[in-house]
């Protein structure tokens, strides 16, 4: 159970780390871990302290419940954030955005 918890957490840090356009090398300096423990935490083999999630909650503007947060859950609230916080990691790439607003209208 430890793992998956690991994981998801590892797995949300560096998604909403990406679409925030911040590096590890920044987001490690900012909460004052090294950067090393900020990559093990963002391949699920490393673990932080509920201060560093407090710091990291607010470096990233994100309540600390969404680094916890399952993908793909059925929640509608959590999916739309997903899906913005993907399309943010993509905005400057105009072929990828294309292929993604084809997929839209064509479930509209």
């Amino acid at each position: 159970m430890k793992d998956k918890i690991c994981q998801i957490l590892g797995n949300n840090i560096k998604k909403i780390r990406k679409s925030k356009k911040i590096t590890q090398n920044e987001l490690a300096e900012k909460i004052g871990i090294e950067v090393k423990s900020l990559s093990l935490v963002e391949t699920g083999k490393g673990f932080m302290s509920s201060k560093t999630l407090e710091k990291l909650s607010f470096i990233l503007n994100t309540p600390v419940k969404n680094f916890f947060e399952e993908p793909n859950s059925n929640d509608s609230d959590t999916l739309y954030r997903e899906i913005v916080d993907n399309l943010n990691i993509i905005k400057s790439d105009s072929l990828k955005l294309n292929t993604v607003n084809l997929v839209i209208k064509s479930l509209l």
